[in-house]
């Protein structure tokens, strides 16, 4: 995997762990909170990851079905099993947990979303583009990401317009703006992303344009998070969240780019590049597990936040040498013999 990519999941990863804990520092909402955005550039960076494979117009679906499961889901699984002995009690707590077993967790209620380890409602998104991912390759039309963008747009624009403006409320058309129908065009993005990378990744940028395009990036992302922090009262709204979303996928593309023709392979940073993807899915699954188990003792500040960031990346990388990667290599075994 390119290493700008390894790179900025763990920012992704980082970046919401830390909007989770900026309560540690403050109740007010302030630009931590922004940092949330993470999500959108983790799907950015999905889309980017398996445009190759839509591109190539090749696929066969079983193994890949296979590689992605073990990918995801063992240390979601394992996860939940730990999120639930620390899930206050509730009559629904088992009706839940089945759910949450299945990824079903989003189709009900907000509280049932975030009754576990909120952070999960991003999986069942994630798991609904990689079932889209065999279609698009099988169609084989020409320029059919093109074609998808326009759909997309038109898409989500219905959906904004026919969605209720409380998302407490779960009619079908908002239902449908926090699944894959109105994420697709975030994963779109991260798709021509990686047309516009390969189209330009053996130019001769100057490095000056690469600086500005950076500053432009960042610009975008300053006076996004100044538009969060200046309507937090009405960003929770499906209009607003939609666009603000749509923004901030736009400004991270941006911001990728850059990275991704400067930052090459085999350097003296790749193992710092290949640490921060090894440890992503693991630091955006358990780090609200940290601060449940240590509740006790009431940490605050930056006592609490690199306690609980230090503890985080450490069961991060337990994780991952004992569930994440085994079930990556065994996933790919199984795939192979279906090839």
């Amino acid at each position: 995997m390119h290493p700008a990519i390894e790179l900025f999941r763990g920012i992704a990863a980082l970046m919401v762990l830390t909007t989770h804990y900026a309560y540690l520092f403050t109740s007010e909402f302030g630009v931590i909170n922004f940092f949330k955005t993470g999500v959108d550039l983790f799907f950015i960076i999905s889309g980017f990851i398996f445009a190759p494979l839509i591109k190539s117009g090749n696929i066969v679906v079983t193994p890949f079905l296979i590689r992605r499961f073990f990918r995801i889901y063992p240390l979601y699984f394992v996860s939940i099993l730990l999120y639930y002995g620390f899930a206050p009690s509730d009559p629904q707590k088992i009706a839940f947990f089945i759910d949450h077993i299945f990824l079903l967790q989003t189709t009900t209620s907000a509280q049932e979303a975030s009754f576990f380890n909120i952070v999960t409602w991003t999986l069942p998104i994630e798991i609904e583009y990689y079932l889209l991912i065999p279609f698009l390759v099988l169609l084989r039309v020409k320029n059919i990401i093109y074609i998808l963008l326009v759909f997309s747009i038109i898409l989500k624009a219905m959906l904004i317009l026919t969605s209720s403006a409380d998302l407490s409320n779960l009619d079908l058309p908002t239902l449908l703006n926090f699944h894959l129908p109105g994420f697709l065009l975030e994963f779109i993005i991260g798709i021509l992303l990686f047309n516009i990378y390969i189209k330009y990744k053996d130019k001769n940028i100057p490095f000056i344009f690469h600086v500005l395009i950076i500053i432009i990036a960042l610009s975008l992302l300053f006076g996004l998070s100044s538009f969060l922090i200046l309507h937090k009262n009405e960003i929770n709204n499906v209009i607003y969240k939609s666009y603000f979303r749509f923004g901030c996928a736009i400004s991270y593309a941006i911001l990728l780019f850059p990275f991704l023709c400067l930052i090459k392979k085999d350097t003296i940073f790749s193992n710092v590049y290949l640490f921060m993807g090894n440890i992503s899915y693991g630091v955006y699954l358990f780090h609200l597990l940290i601060p449940k188990i240590l509740n006790d003792y009431n940490l605050t500040g930056f006592i609490g936040y690199f306690t609980y960031l230090t503890l985080t990346i450490l069961l991060a990388l337990m994780t991952y040498y004992l569930i994440e990667n085994p079930a990556r290599i065994f996933g790919r075994k199984l795939a192979s013999k279906h090839n």
